[in-house]
């Protein structure tokens, strides 16, 4: 019956405009397990979406930063201080970076910042993905800012349409093909050179939002920098620290990287579906999606999320039971977005219509990754698009309830 019942959820997805594939695979120990796969996966090829076809996960990948977080403090890398500890005592940044991070009328805070309250989204930094130094993407009328990196290569994206349309090549010099790096400390006041540069160069960090736990404001920036305190802390490249702490210890053999870094995801590349903007299908069009990096850069496939989260929910990536609390220590910051009932370290809590508490994270790309305590039911998929409803997956989980 639960096989039959999220086949019938995920054909259903495809009624929603705009989705063109689907997948949902379910784990529930001591019950039964079931995946489904519908629509079409890739728009050049047209072959159809399978329960192990792999798509970007977006941010989902952000509870994967945040848990190299927390093996570095479980390592001590962090002393008694753990994840309260600030960013600009770990050695990831300079010290001159990490205050010039933070400033509100030419005040600097960026030495107040811990890793807390990047992990929490309490920073105060903006989003440089969707936010400029002028407003945020909610005050652009939820779209994304004008000078934010999304926004800034709209020109560039326009031409990449257009050459596809017309069959010419594409030009590696746009902002459409560029292979980001997060952080270059050769050329710190060159805005082209990395995430952190353009945040330090866009005119952001010298309009922080609000003092460090003051508020929230959801900042893959703060994610960004969360890998490079891992890759500080524990000393290898962000995707070795997922290869060897996250991917290979839980058997998530069909995940990678899809970004900078120094190891060749071919390895793990399998068939990698379109993720639709509107009606552009980004990874047949040949776009690139190097700019989330430590903010949710990964591929995976559905089996592999489970793989994830109930490998993180047991307290496998973890010796002591306590570091895992600590990531779910809960918090309420003014200013969330009302979907987030609470807020952990890399994870949310979300609630259904019902009250049915998930934990999890969702992804721009329609990703999503749940556990649900209650029921030890546990699910994960996307529907491949930009915009998607954002409680499709709880709906899923909601029916599920219902056969216990």
């Amino acid at each position: 019956m639960l096989q039959d019942r999220i086949e019938s959820h995920t054909r259903a997805q495809l009624a929603d405009p705009g989705v063109r594939s689907a997948v949902v695979a379910v784990d529930w120990p001591g019950h039964a397990a079931a995946a489904a796969a519908a629509g079409i996966a890739r728009a050049d090829t047209g072959a159809p979406m399978r329960v192990d076809t792999q798509f970007h996960i977006a941010s989902v990948g952000k509870p994967m930063t945040a848990a190299l977080i927390f093996q570095a403090v479980e390592a001590n890398k962090l002393g008694a201080a753990g994840v309260d500890a600030r960013l600009i005592d770990t050695g990831a940044l300079p010290p001159d970076i990490c205050r010039r991070l933070h400033q509100i009328d030419g005040a600097s805070h960026g030495a107040d910042i811990t890793l807390r309250h990047l992990l929490t989204h309490t920073s105060g930094l903006r989003d440089a993905q969707i936010d400029d130094g002028t407003t945020t993407a909610e005050g652009y009328g939820g779209k994304y800012a004008p000078g934010s990196i999304v926004g800034s290569r709209i020109e560039d994206y326009q031409k990449h349409l257009a050459a596809v349309a017309a069959g010419r090549p594409l030009d590696p010099a746009w902002r459409t093909r560029k292979l980001w790096r997060p952080w270059d400390p050769d050329r710190v006041n060159e805005r082209e050179a990395g995430l952190v540069n353009f945040y330090l160069n866009g005119g952001m960090a010298e309009h922080a939002l609000f003092r460090p736990g003051e508020g929230f404001h959801y900042s893959d920036t703060a994610f960004t920098i969360l890998a490079l305190v891992a890759e500080h802390l524990l000393g290898a490249s962000y995707h070795r620290l997922l290869r060897d702490r996250v991917f290979d210890p839980l058997g998530m053999r069909d995940s990678f990287l899809d970004g900078y870094g120094d190891l060749d995801p071919a390895p793990w590349t399998r068939e990698l579906s379109d993720c639709w903007a509107g009606d552009v299908p980004l990874v047949s069009s040949g776009v690139t999606l190097s700019n989330d990096w430590g903010g949710g850069g990964q591929v995976c496939t559905a089996t592999d999320l489970l793989r994830f989260i109930r490998g993180l929910m047991e307290g496998r990536l973890f010796r002591d039971p306590a570091v895992l609390d600590d990531m779910m220590r809960w918090c309420a910051p003014p200013g969330r977005n009302p979907n987030y009932v609470r807020v952990g370290c890399g994870l949310f809590t979300y609630a259904s219509d019902t009250g049915l508490e998930v934990i999890g994270h969702s992804g721009a790309w329609g990703a999503r990754m749940f556990a649900v305590p209650k029921l030890g039911l546990y699910l994960a998929g996307t529907v491949n698009r930009s915009a998607a409803r954002t409680a499709w997956m709880v709906e899923i989980a909601e029916a599920i309830a219902g056969l216990a």
